[in-house]
């Protein structure tokens, strides 16, 4: 072990928040809040560079603690690794985004919100951790070396139109890379793509959505679907110019338009390639298709095929013949939840069953009753809505709360939910199996 003095404000590397016992870490001597700053003389900047580079069998290990350097030479199983895990998995600043789209979710929050949820973020490194769809635009060479080099497959790619100008145009970015091109780059270099478009009434719906279609099923099978989702308004709309969602009209049209796309492709190349989100069918008071033009729920991350995949584990599991439980289970979900339960599930429920389910449908105040998805509940509207007394229990989907805390968006805190309720809430993944299990044993 070798020792030197260093600046902390130079430090880049990985915070260590905790360590695993009887691990090479703990064996080392790490401790809590060191400073993993390189492995075998490579720099790291987030936990992709970490796997990459501990996975050899011998590695020197530079870590940072208290103004001082401490190296350690470590032999191990290769793919082994330290045991240790970090306070985040980007070691350096998140990628902002160079764009300034009409549409952003950012530019419409209301005002004193948690700072957090005004990062406009495009890192393709969270693209890949997490499934975040990022734009590309911006890119150098050194992260597409990085993206191929590591193999950071699959990415999630906001295409939004292919044509440049148009592009261009719904970016608000007069730089952007032409998108074509940048995804037969890391196709052709192994990296698979899932690609999506939101689409804005009169900008690039109709010919433009046509041409967007064609162009990206030319890249299949290196881009593996195309997901088509509606844009998303609040009633914040004041960084921007202001634009209206779709009506019925335009819904049903934009609809018809991917569906026959969808049936030629399927012919084409046995896949539907596009796949509608569920917003886009609530909009249009349509239901929504079976699973087969879902190709296997690759996109329900994005809210794609969501309320088919829940209807359709929910009655494999359902069994009319089941008792009914003593108490009465209701269940807090945004509008669109609430209608997915009184078109598609409650019907089909024997009445005993049916008598015990209380669909407690919340309107979106905060951000404004255009939006409509469970996702974006907070804690105040439910503390508004909900009487006591409405349900002997009740469930809450867990994508209405931070995943690392248990708070709503606007921080109210479960907990004071559950006293206003005068009951526990029951969080659930908003899954057709589970829900099951907690209606038939709370």
């Amino acid at each position: 072990m070798q020792s030197n003095r260093v600046d902390r404000q130079s430090i880049t590397g990985g915070v260590i928040s905790s360590i695993l016992p009887d691990s090479i870490g703990e064996h080392l001597g790490l401790q809590i809040g060191d400073i993993v700053t390189h492995i075998n003389e490579v720099p790291l900047f987030d936990i992709l560079d970490y796997r990459f580079q501990i996975a050899e069998e011998k590695a020197v290990i530079t870590v940072w603690r208290q103004e001082e350097v401490m190296e350690f030479d470590v032999e191990k199983d290769y793919d082994e690794d330290l045991g240790v895990e970090f306070e985040d998995v980007l070691f350096d600043r998140i990628r902002r985004c160079q764009n300034n789209c009409d549409f952003c979710f950012i530019y419409q929050l209301p005002k004193k919100m948690r700072r957090s949820l005004y990062i406009k973020d495009d890192d393709h490194r969270l693209s890949f951790l997490y499934g975040n769809y990022v734009t590309l635009a911006g890119l150098t060479q050194a992260d597409y070396d990085k993206i191929t080099g590591y193999n950071l497959s699959p990415l999630y790619v906001s295409v939004h139109a292919t044509p440049i100008e148009k592009r261009r145009e719904l970016l608000r970015n007069d730089k952007a890379e032409e998108i074509l091109e940048r995804l037969q780059y890391l196709i052709d270099r192994g990296i698979e793509v899932y690609t999506q478009a939101v689409i804005v009434p009169d900008l690039n719906d109709g010919d433009v959505l046509e041409q967007t279609m064609e162009d990206l099923v030319q890249l299949y099978p290196g881009v593996r679907a195309f997901g088509i989702v509606p844009v998303g308004l609040t009633q914040y709309q004041s960084r921007l110019k202001r634009m209206n969602p779709h009506t019925v009209e335009e819904a049903r049209a934009t609809i018809a338009q991917i569906e026959a796309k969808q049936k030629e492709f399927i012919k084409r190349y046995g896949t539907p390639f596009m796949q509608i989100a569920d917003e886009f069918y609530l909009k249009a008071d349509l239901p929504v298709p079976d699973a087969s033009f879902y190709d296997h729920y690759n996109l329900l991350e994005n809210g794609i095929g969501a309320i088919r995949q829940f209807v359709d584990a929910f009655f494999e599991e359902y069994n009319p013949e089941e008792e009914a439980p003593q108490m009465t289970r209701g269940i807090i979900t945004g509008e669109d939840g609430a209608r997915m339960f009184r078109d598609y599930i409650l019907p089909s429920l024997s009445p005993a069953h049916r008598e015990k389910f209380r669909i407690l449908e919340i309107k979106n105040r905060h951000f404004g009753e255009s939006v409509s998805v469970s996702g974006l509940i907070t804690g105040k509207d439910i503390l508004e809505q909900i009487t006591p007394g409405s349900a002997d229990e009740y469930f809450l989907p867990a994508n209405c709360l931070k995943f690392d805390q248990p708070v709503f968006l606007d921080d109210v805190a479960i907990s004071e939910v559950e006293s206003h309720l005068k009951r526990n809430i029951h969080i659930l993944n908003p899954e057709g199996p589970e829900l099951i299990e907690a209606f038939f044993n709370p």
